[in-house]
């Protein structure tokens, strides 16, 4: 598999003015922000209407001494919301405009509310009042699921889709277009016509420049003078992370790829010590969890299957360097004697009964907080690949190295986002993930992917 190359897109004459009636087109920042601004109202306002439920209920006026004297529950449920939202996806607008996975979502937050309150109100009972708990969520989530009900209806309406035009080489330009019509609701390509015809009669709300080639100075000229007007400017491969949280690796040039990964927040001193904190401290509470199941899971691979308790096998950490990994051991103890190494498969008959369980469960990955203890893997980052398989799969896949960019991870960006593969092409897929990963890294998606991999778990996703 190699990066595809095609003709240099054409040269349009500079235009000075871009007429049209452009009030409905709203960014991805300009959604994101309406959406976290109306949760902010009705999350405060559902604070004090119950509040208001609440004193009523009790026979208590509900004055302005009141309202004083409980103060700090609107930034308290207002920072649980938008923390809860965030991590559940209710602010990635990709997804905004599908209203039943907007109510799940609501729904799933309501409950991951409740329980977290009668956690805390078996802790302290006394001080947590169960009357204003349950007003909240009785009128909270009926009007967050109107809202979102509501945003969804309008943001797929016509009016409000963004009209996209897109310049550049055939492979690309083909990539991208195939990727907006699957979000029509959001998204119009108006096609291949004249680029100024449409400026100036106001068509078009984005360009999206797609080619590997050097734009002629014309050309540049005019997307600068676009981008000054309102129109706009995109490169290919920034506005397909926008749509699917991943970089398309098959389809960028080296001039982007260098630039994407120079000056990443990952590689600077004081986030990479808050990085190598966080390892620390998920490592020994992981640890914590690792000594109590290691007796019974022991017991059970060791009557299970003949063979050691755990498997070490070598593998790739930063900048190639190797280590060993610990696991516990999933396959039976013959499952490579002929020493060739091959990736595992779907229901894997060298897999034993034992190992399908903690596959399933993800616990065979537990050990591997000792690795990161050691400092040779990370909780977060793409997971570590065999010395055998990089061989190959760098020879493939283009940039297929820039995943050694970083420590391995215990779980990743990929891992919550795709399923286990064992081909080229799903290497590929887990790399478009992991390089958005690098690209986009900061602690708050690192605490996303710790969340995510907690549902992961309870869902039994893994391999």
């Amino acid at each position: 598999m190699s990066v595809q190359t095609a003709s240099p897109p054409k040269v349009f004459p500079v235009i000075t003015r871009v007429h049209g009636d452009r009030s409905f087109n709203l960014s991805f920042a300009d959604r994101r922000t309406l959406l976290v601004l109306v949760d902010a109202m009705l999350v405060l306002l559902s604070v004090w209407a119950a509040r208001l439920l609440w004193q009523q209920t009790a026979g208590r006026p509900f004055n302005d001494t009141e309202i004083e004297a409980s103060w700090f529950w609107y930034p308290i449920m207002l920072c649980g919301w938008w923390a809860l939202a965030w991590l559940n996806d209710l602010y990635d607008i990709p997804s905004s405009d599908d209203r039943i996975s907007s109510i799940v979502r609501v729904v799933i937050i309501g409950l991951l509310i409740l329980v977290m309150y009668l956690f805390a109100f078996f802790l302290a009972p006394r001080i947590l009042p169960r009357l204003f708990f349950g007003y909240f969520l009785l009128v909270l989530l009926p009007a967050i699921i109107l809202w979102r009900w509501a945003y969804a209806t309008l943001a797929s309406a016509p009016a409000f889709r963004r009209r996209v035009l897109v310049i550049g080489g055939e492979a690309a330009e083909q990539f991208i277009v195939s990727a907006l019509k699957r979000h029509t609701s959001q998204y119009q390509v108006v096609g291949y016509a004249d680029l100024s015809d449409l400026l100036r009669q106001g068509r078009i709300h984005q360009i999206v420049v797609a080619t590997a080639h050097e734009l002629d100075d014309g050309l540049v000229q005019l997307l600068i003078d676009c981008q000054a007007q309102g129109v706009r400017v995109l490169r290919m491969p920034d506005l397909y992370e926008k749509l699917y949280r991943r970089t398309p690796m098959q389809h960028i040039e080296n001039s982007w790829a260098l630039d994407a990964v120079h000056g990443m927040p990952v590689f600077d001193t004081i986030p990479g010590a808050m990085r190598r904190l966080l390892d620390v401290v998920l490592g020994l509470a992981g640890l914590l969890v690792f000594i109590p199941v290691l007796l019974p899971v022991a017991l059970a691979i060791r009557l299970n299957s003949p063979g050691p308790i755990f498997y070490r096998q070598t593998r790739c950490g930063r900048a190639g360097m190797p280590f060993s990994i610990i696991k516990f051991r999933t396959m039976r103890s013959d499952a490579e004697k002929d020493g060739q190494a091959r990736w595992a498969e779907k229901d894997d008959p060298r897999i034993t009964r034992v190992g399908h369980i903690l596959r399933k469960t993800r616990l065979d990955e537990l050990p591997q907080v000792i690795n990161v203890l050691r400092g040779e893997m990370s909780v977060i980052g793409p997971r570590p690949e065999r010395p055998e398989f990089i061989e190959e799969l760098q020879q493939a896949i283009p940039f297929y190295r820039t995943r050694l960019l970083v420590k391995p991870g215990l779980t990743g960006w990929a891992q919550i986002h795709y399923s286990y593969g064992n081909t080229v092409e799903d290497a590929l897929i887990k790399l478009q993930y992991d390089f958005y990963y690098l690209r986009h890294w900061s602690l708050w998606l690192d605490l996303y992917v710790v969340f995510r991999t907690f549902a992961t778990v309870f869902k039994f996703k893994g391999t």
